[in-house]
């Protein structure tokens, strides 16, 4: 066991905190920012719980003054928070047992520096921007937030020698949480992988979970267990749909047939990201040629991304809140696309998700992707999937949206807004002279 937080408790005694090894040097000198990402039973929410305690100590009881902001993008109530897990972890430790106060709702410091807050960060960023002297913010279960969350949280976490730290179990190498500490972790951090065989408490409990998830969930135990991304996920929408497309090997390289009229078809993002795929509809067959997502951008840059490619566009589908104006300049979307040369305007059909879902289904197994320029849709279609209900564990009726909304969302575009001129998708190609497309 390591010693990583130490203090004079009285002129006899000294303290001491037990974490896995491989965390003692994240929680070692001084950072910014402080994560761990592994799969389950490393033991990393426990760890971070507790050391949050630990970290409030060392500032409450120097004299500073201060919030614990606990963080997690849904929280409905404090059910949902980390409220049991960090009260759990300061019973633990005597001395930070007398030194918190923990009531039904609330954990406080009784010398009255330190107090905890928690909330959800998809509906509540904005009072999270007035709430005064946050020096410690938390944030678990991290990997679905957004960059825009992250953008609008990380200047918020202002107060001198404030921190910020992060804890998740991957899902993807796309999702925001992975690009800024995992991919390109930010100056003055520290973190690291952390799984269960690097956990010294492990239960024996967990250990017959994990040997029974090995042998009877193969396709999900590396991302479960070993902290990998995720492939299949059990409440995927499409992952039938999608087994198929790669055990037909129609995910492969699919070139672009300058015979045909190229179909894009956008979700467009408010403060969010944009996604578009390219589409050829040869025969009774879907070529997915090409996938481009990027965000923060205005639409002149994706205008820009459609001449750069060089496609003959035939058809350009929308969904229907292109029709929205915009507060600033008072022009629709599409007035501003139209403006910008992109015509051949259609607007895809207003269905219940269920609805579109289905018709992606009934798309997806006439389809080929170009398994190189389309691998981030094709990851965002293997892994979209119902939202889960971590209190009633189960999945929810309704599409959980994180990074694989936006590609999901644009293709299920696709699929109910092409209008064909006849069944065999054979479109005749319409050069507009005037556009850029």
């Amino acid at each position: 066991m390591s010693k990583v937080a130490q203090r004079e408790v009285d002129k006899s005694e000294i303290a001491q905190i037990e974490l896995p090894p491989k965390l003692v040097p994240v929680f070692e000198g001084e950072a910014r920012t402080r994560y761990a990402y592994g799969g389950r039973g490393s033991g990393k929410t426990r760890s971070f719980a507790l050391m949050t305690a630990v970290y409030g100590y060392r500032w409450g009881s120097s004299g500073k003054k201060g919030q614990i902001l606990c963080a997690r993008e849904f929280m409905n109530s404090l059910s949902e928070s980390s409220l049991e897990e960090i009260k759990s972890a300061i019973q633990s430790v005597p001395w930070l047992n007398s030194y918190y106060e923990c009531g039904e709702k609330f954990i406080r410091s009784r010398d009255g520096n330190i107090n905890y807050v928690f909330a959800g960060l998809r509906r509540s960023l904005d009072s999270i921007k007035s709430k005064a002297r946050i020096i410690l913010c938390w944030i678990d279960e991290s990997e679905t937030l957004s960059g825009r969350a992250f953008d609008i949280l990380t200047p918020t976490i202002r107060e001198v020698d404030s921190e910020i730290w992060v804890t998740w179990n991957p899902e993807s190498k796309y999702s925001a949480t992975h690009e800024r500490f995992r991919a390109n972790p930010p100056t003055n951090s520290r973190g690291c992988a952390l799984q269960y065989y690097d956990n010294p408490f492990f239960p024996a409990v967990l250990e017959e979970q994990r040997l029974e998830d090995k042998e009877k969930r193969p396709d999900m135990y590396e991302h479960i267990w070993e902290g990998g991304f995720l492939i299949y996920s059990e409440g995927a929408y499409y992952s039938a749909e999608m087994r198929r497309a790669r055990d037909e090997d129609r995910i492969t390289n699919v070139g672009y047939d300058r015979g045909k009229g190229v179909v894009t078809a956008w979700d467009l993002g408010v403060g969010d990201s944009t996604a578009i795929w390219f589409a050829q509809f040869i025969g009774t067959e879907v070529h997915l040629i090409d996938y481009y997502e990027a965000s923060g951008v205005g639409l002149e840059h994706y205008a820009k991304v459609l001449q750069d490619k060089n496609y003959v566009y035939d058809q350009h589908v929308f969904p229907h809140d292109v029709r929205v104006r915009e507060l600033g300049s008072g022009k629709s979307r599409i007035e501003t696309l139209e403006g910008l040369g992109i015509r051949d305007i259609e607007i895809a059909p207003s269905l219940l998700i269920d609805d579109g879902i289905q018709a992606v289904r009934a798309m997806l197994d006439k389809c080929w992707f170009d398994a190189e320029k389309c691998e981030k849709g094709i990851d965002a279609l293997t892994n979209y999937s119902r939202d889960w209900d971590d209190n009633g564990k189960t999945w929810r009726m309704r599409p959980s949206h994180n990074w694989a909304s936006h590609g999901s969302d644009s293709f299920r575009y696709l699929a109910i807004g092409y209008q064909p001129y006849n069944d065999s998708w054979d479109k005749p190609i319409r050069r507009n002279m005037k556009g850029i497309v």
